[in-house]
């Protein structure tokens, strides 16, 4: 009897949710200083643009716990069965390496529920620089190589750790996932200039609408 291979919005929805609880859990042991959780951000940042799995030291820290639809070869496609990373895999990787990139030296959660890379990189433009924010962002969303789209990525993070502006990991997971497919890559850059653009700003004080204000657990 053949294995039935989920969906993939059903996939989708299974890598958001290991990556956010994979980095709430390693941001709140990180700003209790819990040594264990200092050594493992030391450790993913040196995997950031890294392949998944090539490290055996980030093994624990990226595969672990991974749910089997997204790793298991009898739940994929004939093309992810040949050793190589599955998309999903790798997608958890570079955002968990990223957030780890993203909370260095941040004792505030860098990590933050419902807050995309558009509205956090319109809220840095504000603060910095609206034209090399905008020209840095859409140079991401051009590139279809996946080591300069995450040489990108990490530039922008610092810039927002810099400025203390958080984002979702469990939507970048899911939108670098959908970048490395034809099918699906305009939707993400759909979306990431929907945000851009409908951030709204207060020009006289810029915290009073910054999406990344607390509103909770971020889990």
């Amino acid at each position: 009897m053949s294995t039935a291979i989920p969906d993939v919005p059903t996939k989708d929805r299974a890598l958001s949710e290991f990556v956010v609880a994979r980095v709430s859990t390693v941001q709140r042991r990180y700003s209790a200083d819990e040594a264990v959780a200092v050594a493992a951000l030391a450790q993913l940042r040196r995997g950031v643009g890294s392949r998944a799995g090539s490290n055996p030291a980030l093994w624990d820290l990226t595969l672990a716990g991974l749910p089997e639809i997204l790793a298991d070869p009898s739940y994929t496609t004939s093309a992810e069965r040949d050793g190589v990373a599955t998309k999903w895999e790798q997608a958890a990787h570079d955002a968990i390496t990223l957030h780890a990139w993203h909370q260095q030296s941040r004792t505030e959660p860098m990590h933050r529920r419902g807050v995309s890379l558009g509205a956090a990189l319109r809220i840095l433009g504000f603060r910095t620089s609206e034209e090399g924010v905008l020209r840095r962002f859409k140079a991401l969303g051009t590139t279809d190589r996946h080591d300069a789209r995450l040489t990108l990525l990490r530039g922008l993070i610092s810039q927002l750790r810099a400025h203390t502006i958080a984002i979702d990991y469990g939507i970048l997971a899911r939108d670098l996932r959908q970048l490395d497919h034809r099918n699906t890559a305009d939707q993400v850059l759909l979306r990431w200039g929907r945000d851009y653009h409908r951030t709204k700003i207060d020009d006289s004080d810029a915290t009073a609408h910054d999406p990344t204000t607390p509103k909770g657990e971020d889990r």
